[in-house]
C-alpha cells in the first residue's frame, strides 16, 4: 500500500500552478512506474487541449480523440490496448500516447472544480490493473482532491494577479495617451488651426518629443517647419536645455564649419581666440540645422561622425570634445532627389530621417485660413494697441479662393498689410488688401430703385457687358455678377429678402447666407 497522504504537504507548498501541475505529475509517475502522464488545460474557447509541460496542443472539435469526448461529457474513460485501436486514425492522439503494451491502458480522467466545469484533464498511461485499481484507492482519491482544491486556489490568485497587471497596463496606456493628447493640445496655441491635418501634427510633435530620434521636418517655404522643430523641443525633457538654431542656407560655405564647430585660437588668419561651436552650445539640448539640404557634402560626412559618435574637434583642434544633443534638422526640398543626384549624403540622410515629419502647405488645409486670420489680426491690435475688426464674409471667402504660394507666413504678411490699411475699429474689407489676393477690388454699386427695374436700367447689364478679356479672376467676377443680381433684386423688393429669394429661386436661408457672404446690406 502506498502511502499517498505523504506526498500532501508537497502539493500544498507549491505557489505556482505550473510547479504544482508538475510535481503532481512526477508522483504519480513515480509511485505508479508509469510510462507516461499528462494534464492537459482546455484553451479558452474549448477548442484545444493544450498540456501543461510540452506545450502541446490537440484539437477536441471534431470528436475524434478521446480527449474531446471526457471533456464534452465530463465523464472518465479507460481504454484497454484493444479499445485504443478505434482512436488510432487521429495522428495527433496516436503520437501523444505512443504504442501501447499488451497489458498497459490509456487512463482519461476529467478534474471539476465546484461549477462543474471541466478545467483540466488528467491522462496516464501505464498497467491496466494498477490504473484501474487507482481510482478507488480512498488515500489517493484524497491527494486528488488536495491537489484540484490547490491548483483551484492558486489558479485564482494567478487569474487576480493577470487581471490587476492587464488593468495597470491599461490605465498606464490611458495616462500615456492622455499626457500625448495634452502635450499635443498645448501646441494649438502655436500651430494653429483645427484642421485634420494639424490635428495630425502636433500628435506627431508629441510623438516625436517623448523619444530621442532624430527629427526631419519636410515642408514648404514658409508653412512653419522652424515652430515645429521649436515644438519638438519644448515638449521634449530637454525643454530646459539649449535650442540652438542655424541657417545652413544663409552662412558661407567657408564659415559654417567654423559657426558648427568653433575654432581655437590660431586656427585660421583672423582667429584671435577661441570660439564655442554650435554644437558645443546645444550640450544637453537640441540643435536645429535649418535648410540643411544646402550643407555641403564635405561638411555632412562631419556631421554624421558627430551623431554617431556623439564627438567633435574644433577646426584647428587637437582634442576631440564631447556634445550631446538632440538633432532636429528642416530642408524644403526633396533630400532623396538630392541623394540620388550624389550633392547628398545617403547614409546621413538616413541618419537624419529617424522620425520625419511633414509639414502641410496652407493650400492643404485652407479650412485654418480662418483661424490662423483671426489670430495674426488679434497679434497685430496686440502689437500697436488698435482694434482692428475681423475679416468681413467676402474678405474672407477671397483668401479661401486664394493659393497661398508662400503658405502661412504669405498670410501673416498679408493680414498685417491689411490690417495697416483698415481704420481702427473697422472691419476688413477686400479694398485692404490693395490688390494683392484677387486682383483689384470690385467698383462700389449704387442702389437701384424698383421704377428702375422695371424699366431695365440695372448693374447687371453693365456686368454683363463688359469686356471678356479684362476678367483677370473668374471666381471674383462671378461672384461680383451674383453680388450685383442679388443687389438689385432686394431693391426691386424693398429689401424683402422672402420675394426676392423666392424671385430667384432659391431658399430664404440661401439668400440670407449670400448676403452675409458678399456683405450685401438690404436698401
Amino acid at each position: 500500500m502506498r502511502n499517498w497522504l505523504a506526498y500532501v504537504t508537497d502539493l500544498a507548498r507549491e505557489r505556482r500552478t505550473a510547479d504544482l501541475q508538475d510535481r503532481f505529475i512526477q508522483v504519480l509517475v513515480k509511485e505508479l512506474k508509469l510510462r507516461k502522464g499528462m494534464l492537459l488545460v482546455p484553451s479558452c474557447d474549448g477548442r484545444q487541449l493544450v498540456c501543461h509541460a510540452s506545450g502541446e496542443s490537440w484539437s477536441v472539435t471534431d470528436f475524434d480523440t478521446p480527449f474531446a469526448h471526457v471533456l464534452q461529457n465530463a465523464a472518465p474513460k479507460h481504454l484497454e490496448a484493444e479499445e485504443i485501436v478505434f482512436w488510432q486514425s487521429n495522428r495527433a492522439f496516436r503520437q501523444a500516447i505512443g504504442e501501447l503494451g499488451f497489458f498497459e491502458a490509456v487512463s482519461i480522467r476529467p478534474l471539476i472544480r465546484h461549477d462543474k466545469n471541466v478545467k483540466l484533464l488528467l491522462c496516464l498511461v501505464g498497467d491496466s490493473q494498477a490504473l484501474s485499481a487507482l481510482w478507488h484507492d480512498e488515500a489517493f482519491l484524497q491527494v486528488v482532491d488536495v491537489f484540484q482544491h490547490q491548483w483551484s486556489l492558486l489558479s485564482d490568485m494567478e487569474g487576480e494577479e493577470s487581471n490587476r497587471r492587464a488593468l495597470k497596463a491599461s490605465l498606464t496606456d490611458i495616462e500615456k495617451q492622455t499626457r500625448q493628447q495634452e502635450r499635443a493640445a498645448s501646441l494649438a496655441s502655436t500651430l494653429i488651426g483645427d484642421s485634420g491635418l494639424m490635428v495630425r501634427l502636433r500628435e506627431q510633435i508629441a510623438n516625436a518629443a517623448s523619444s530621442q530620434l532624430s527629427v526631419l521636418v519636410q515642408g514648404e517655404t514658409g508653412s512653419g517647419k522652424e515652430l515645429v522643430a521649436r515644438a519638438v523641443h519644448d515638449l521634449s525633457p530637454r525643454q530646459h536645455q539649449p535650442f540652438v538654431p542655424i541657417n545652413c542656407a544663409a552662412i558661407p560655405e567657408h564659415l559654417l564649419e567654423s559657426e558648427l564647430f568653433g575654432y581655437e585660437k590660431g586656427a585660421f588668419s583672423g582667429a584671435v581666440g577661441d570660439k564655442e561651436g554650435l554644437i558645443a552650445q546645444a550640450n544637453g539640448g537640441t540643435l536645429f540645422l535649418d535648410e540643411i539640404g544646402d550643407m555641403p557634402l564635405s561638411l555632412q560626412a562631419k556631421l554624421l561622425r558627430v551623431l554617431e559618435l556623439g564627438a567633435f574637434r574644433p577646426v584647428g583642434g587637437h582634442q576631440e570634445r564631447q556634445s550631446d544633443f538632440r538633432l532636429v534638422s528642416a530642408t524644403h526640398v526633396q533630400l532623396l532627389d538630392k541623394v540620388k543626384a550624389g550633392t547628398f549624403r545617403q547614409d546621413l540622410y538616413y541618419r537624419l530621417l529617424q522620425y520625419p515629419i511633414h509639414v502641410p502647405a496652407l493650400a492643404k488645409r485652407k479650412e485654418d485660413v480662418r483661424q490662423l486670420s483671426h489670430h495674426f489680426i488679434t497679434r497685430f491690435n496686440q502689437q500697436h494697441g488698435t482694434s482692428i475688426g475681423e475679416l468681413q464674409p467676402q474678405t474672407l471667402d477671397m483668401l479661401l479662393h486664394y493659393s497661398f504660394p508662400g503658405n502661412v507666413r504669405e498670410l501673416k504678411h498679408l493680414v498685417e498689410y491689411a490690417c495697416a490699411q483698415t481704420p481702427d475699429g473697422e472691419s476688413i474689407d477686400r479694398a485692404a488688401f490693395s490688390g494683392r489676393v484677387g486682383g483689384a477690388p470690385p467698383p462700389a454699386r449704387e442702389s437701384i430703385s424698383s421704377a428702375a427695374f422695371e424699366h431695365g436700367m440695372s448693374n447687371v447689364s453693365s456686368v454683363l457687358n463688359i469686356d471678356a478679356a479684362s476678367i483677370a479672376d473668374l471666381k471674383q467676377a462671378l461672384l461680383d455678377f451674383e453680388q450685383c443680381i442679388i443687389s438689385d433684386r432686394l431693391s426691386m423688393f424693398d429689401g424683402d429678402k422672402s420675394k426676392a429669394a423666392e424671385s430667384l429661386g432659391i431658399p430664404h436661408r440661401t439668400l440670407t447666407y449670400k448676403c452675409r457672404k458678399l456683405g450685401i446690406k438690404a436698401p
